[in-house]
């Protein structure tokens, strides 16, 4: 029992190192630099050219390898707007853009962290030009006045129709002064013929 008892130790024992060697070797793999914000962010509408984009992660990158941090812009086109080589400035990593196309663009970055992993990703943002954007959604102000000189011109409209009212009760007063004048003449007529009748 006692063997048993000290194998089991050592079987524990055994285990536990191994166990805490997996999360110590873990640990580094986990802490990888991960993207903390961009400019323009993701899903962002911009309506000026920033004339470049940007992208900050956790960790400073590391940049001992030439040309080891790239970012692609595209435009809606397919046309890629960005130029020039990547410049770093501590965490941050940014790229020369052209952003005059109208339309969603599409932002790949790739670099190295700083554990030496190599990191990437892909985020969008969408490029309206600022004056199509006034055009096409008018003020409230605009739209009030378009309604209130839509109501006035109906309410002149109603204005200068003719009152026939008028027309109507003077009509019927003439038509049930013709009926009264025929039936008083008819009446006289009878009347006439029957004294002569007599």
């Amino acid at each position: 029992m006692k063997l048993n008892f000290r194998r089991a130790q050592k079987i524990g024992a055994l285990a536990t190192a191994m166990a805490l060697a997996s999360l110590l070797a873990a640990g580094p793999a986990q802490a990888h630099d991960a993207l903390a914000s961009s400019n323009p962010s993701n899903g962002d509408t911009v309506t000026t050219n920033p004339g470049k984009v940007s992208i900050t992660l956790t960790k400073a990158p590391n940049t001992d390898l030439p040309d080891s941090s790239i970012i692609k812009v595209t435009a809606p086109d397919g046309h890629v707007v960005s130029t020039g080589k990547v410049t770093a400035d501590g965490p941050t990593l940014s790229i020369a853009a052209d952003i005059d196309h109208p339309g969603e663009h599409t932002v790949e970055w790739r670099t190295v962290s700083a554990d030496g992993h190599p990191i990437d990703g892909k985020f969008t943002f969408t490029y309206a030009e600022a004056g199509a954007s006034a055009a096409a959604t008018p003020t409230t102000a605009t739209a009030e006045s378009v309604e209130n000189t839509e109501q006035a011109a109906t309410t002149t409209v109603n204005d200068t129709e003719p009152d026939n009212t008028v027309w109507y009760i003077g009509g019927g007063i003439v038509l049930l002064a013709l009926v009264i004048i025929g039936a008083y003449a008819l009446g006289r007529r009878k009347k006439i013929a029957a004294d002569h009748t007599d």
